[in-house]
């Protein structure tokens, strides 16, 4: 894994506000590897970038000179219809600036209902190979979003989404079932910490079995009429506990919040330092 990477999941995402478990981070890490490995290329996207948490980890995973498409409501909040999220332009670019930086970002600001896999391959001057799908949470965003992604996707690009079984967002759950009614052109291949993983039949076993092997333990379980590998992980630590936590999600970013984010993280540095000069 590259450092960059390695960092951002074990320490920088805990300072950009969102939802992205550390677990979901390192499968995601290493389907991306996987299609390296695999010899693939072509960008990555997010529909529903909210302030970037999952974006940064897919641009740090990117390389010159595939693109990184940014979709997202951003100030037209007045058509966040079922407020999932709420999308801040200048936190999304102080956040990437901070994490990585903005040489191959392409911004779209806008409705995803108005965009179509044409526009998406416009956007990233070619076919996708990882998009995330975290955009608009009712069944008909979630569907038209993963129609969307799948139009755009490489011969052996992955989808991630959010929340399908996610018991505040039935929609998204919806959403999905609504899609694989219509089209059949994606199967599923593993699920865990709140994701769900999407690809062409021609990667699934390649994709099953990294996703299996990001994860403390895996069996085979049954998603839409095809076997898909259930990410089992060991027990959080109790940072990872808390920050997962609705109770903090609430207070995180209050004027409570971020202080003790700050005294957390500044404290961990501090431990570390300690420890290393206990060594000589």
């Amino acid at each position: 894994m590259d450092s960059r990477v390695g960092h951002y999941i074990r320490h920088g995402k805990f300072y950009v506000d969102g939802w992205l478990r550390t677990e979901a981070a390192l499968v995601i890490a290493a389907l991306s590897d996987r299609q390296h490995a695999l010899g693939m290329r072509g960008g990555v996207a997010e529909i529903g970038v909210h302030h970037g948490k999952l974006f940064i980890l897919l641009y740090l995973l990117s390389r010159t000179p595939e693109k990184a498409v940014a979709i997202d409501l951003f100030a037209d909040q007045h058509l966040n219809v079922d407020l999932s999220g709420s999308g801040d332009l200048h936190k999304f670019r102080r956040n990437l600036a901070q994490h990585a930086d903005d040489e191959r970002l392409v911004l779209h600001q806008g409705n995803s209902l108005e965009l179509r896999g044409a526009d998406l391959v416009r956007l990233a001057a070619g076919p996708l190979r990882f998009t995330s799908v975290d955009g608009g949470h009712t069944d008909e965003l979630t569907a038209h979003d993963l129609a969307t992604a799948e139009a755009s996707l490489a011969e052996g690009g992955i989808i991630v989404i959010d929340d399908v079984f996610n018991e505040r967002w039935p929609g998204v759950g919806d959403g999905v079932h609504r899609y694989f009614v219509e089209r059949r052109e994606l199967v599923p291949f593993a699920l865990g910490a709140n994701k769900t993983y999407f690809c062409r039949p021609s990667h699934r076993d390649a994709y099953f079995e990294a996703a299996g092997s990001a994860a403390t333990a895996a069996t085979t379980t049954e998603f839409l009429g095809k076997p898909v590998a259930f990410l089992q992980f060991e027990r959080l630590r109790l940072n990872e506990r808390v920050a997962a936590s609705r109770a903090w999600q609430r207070l995180r970013t209050t004027p409570i919040g971020r202080p003790l984010r700050w005294a957390f993280h500044t404290g961990r540095r501090m431990r570390r330092g300690l420890m290393r000069r206990e060594d000589f």
